[in-house]
Formats: C-alpha cells, sequence, structure tokens
C-alpha cells in the first residue's frame, strides 16, 4: 500500500472493479498501439507474460486453473517485471530496475467474508515498499481491504492504529485511514483498513487466513465492509525507485 500518492492507484482501482466480468483464456498480447489481440497457447500449466506484453499493458486480468489473477503497473511505471501463472493457485513474479508501483497474484472473482484460503509462500523478496496478503474492495460503502502476512523494506503501518487481535494462530495490528483519492469506480475518497501481522511470515510454510475473522474485527470496531462482488486476490505489490524481487506462491481453498 503505497502511502506517498494514493492518486497513483487510480486506474488500477478502476480497472479491478471492471475485472470481475473480463475472462481470459490465455495470455493477450498488445503491441504498440496496435488494438488487435492474439492468444498463445498455455505451455506446460504456465502462462507468462513477457516483458514486452507488461510494457505495453498496464492492467491485465483472466482466469487460469480455475483461479482469477490480475497485473496491474502504475501509469508511466518503468522497469523489467515477469509474471507467470503456475499450476493450480501457483503464480511468480519477479522484477528488477523498477519504478513505480505494480500488484499481481491470484484469487477468486469475486470476495467474500466466508473465504479461507490456504498459501505457501516459497520465495519473498522485495526490496521496495509494498505489501503481500489478501487483498480487494468493497462498495457501498467503498473499502479497500488488505490481510498483510508479510512486506517489503517499507512498513505499511499507516493511519489510525486500533489494536491488535489474533487470527490462525497468528497476532494481527488493525490500522485505518481516509484516503482523498479516486476509489474504485471513479468517485471521491475511501477508506482503507487492514490487518498486519505482528510477525512477518517466513517462507516455505503452508498457512492460512481465515477473512471472516478479520471481517468480523473489523465490523466490531466500526469498519464493517460493503458489497464483496468484487475480485479478491492474494496480491503481490510493490512500489517504490529501482525496486527489485522475486515472489513465488501457491494458494487452495481451505
Amino acid at each position: 500500500m503505497k502511502k506517498e500518492n494514493p492518486l497513483t492507484k487510480v486506474t488500477r482501482k478502476v480497472a479491478f472493479g471492471a475485472a470481475a466480468i473480463v475472462v481470459l483464456a490465455g495470455s493477450t498480447i498488445l503491441t504498440g498501439c496496435k488494438k488487435e489481440a492474439k492468444t498463445q497457447p498455455d505451455i506446460a500449466g504456465i502462462e507468462r507474460l513477457s516483458k514486452t506484453e507488461v510494457a505495453a499493458q498496464s492492467y491485465q486480468s483472466g482466469t487460469h486453473n480455475g483461479f482469477f489473477w490480475s497485473l496491474w503497473k502504475s501509469d508511466g511505471a518503468t522497469g523489467t517485471v515477469n509474471y507467470a501463472n503456475g499450476p493450480g493457485g501457483n503464480y511468480s513474479v519477479n522484477w528488477n530496475g523498477f519504478n513505480g508501483n505494480f500488484t499481481c497474484g491470484k484469487g477468486y472473482s469475486v470476495g467474500s467474508a466466508s473465504y479461507k484460503i490456504g498459501y505457501n509462500l516459497g520465495i519473498y523478496s522485495n526490496s521496495g515498499g509494498g505489501t503481500f496478503g489478501w487483498y480487494g474492495w468493497s462498495r457501498n460503502p467503498y473499502y479497500e481491504y488488505y490481510v498483510n502476512e508479510t512486506w517489503g523494506a517499507v512498513s505499511p503501518h499507516t493511519g489510525t492504529y486500533l489494536g491488535t487481535f489474533e487470527s490462525d494462530g497468528a497476532g494481527y495490528n488493525v490500522w485505518t485511514r481516509w484516503v482523498t483519492g479516486k476509489n474504485i469506480d471513479g468517485g471521491d475518497g475511501f477508506r482503507q483498513i487492514y490487518s498486519s501481522r505482528v510477525t512477518k511470515v517466513t517462507t516455505g510454510q503452508n498457512r492460512v487466513i481465515t477473512f471472516a475473522n478479520h471481517y468480523n474485527k473489523w465490523s466490531s470496531l466500526g469498519y464493517t465492509l460493503g458489497q464483496l462482488n468484487i475480485p479478491a486476490i492474494m496480491v503481490a505489490e510493490t512500489w517504490g525507485t529501482n525496486t527489485n524481487g522475486n515472489i513465488n506462491c501457491t494458494i487452495w481453498a481451505q
């Protein structure tokens, strides 16, 4: 969650909301100024987005092995980003010399308060800001929500601290803040609410996020999410200048 300038996320907010109705059977390439798209075959269960694809298109989404996926880059971002959908709920992303903000991940085409997500974070390195965890939006009211499992070189803790609680055997700090930028539908203003692990997760372990625990905790504090008919993903995010990183994650339904 980049905190310096929320307005840089406007493109992602609007595109992410529309993504629930976008289904791509394979990887779609847009090159130069051309509007034509072509589909590449899925090879050995891995759907790759090349440097050229990422540079040409700031937002992509689709379905892969029954999961929704998305990749977004801020306007004007530069550097190398390589995203790949692996078998089942697996995805990976690596980047080098990246300037700007990007998010990507796998999840579901609509959110739900009752999701229980299993995951294994196989690799995690991130020299910039940004988080890894369960992420999505709600409408009426507008919330951008995170369950932060780990993060990069910059702490995501900002705004008003609301206390600590326990979920799935781990302690989480709860924070919220009001953002004056554009919400997911292009209107003015939205609230961020997020739970951040007291201790960052380590890699290579099977873990669980019981989202209902976070939803109910936020609600008990007076912050009840609205309609969750918007995609929700296990997000990998970074922002900053000349950032580098490598993430590999697999998710599944518990």
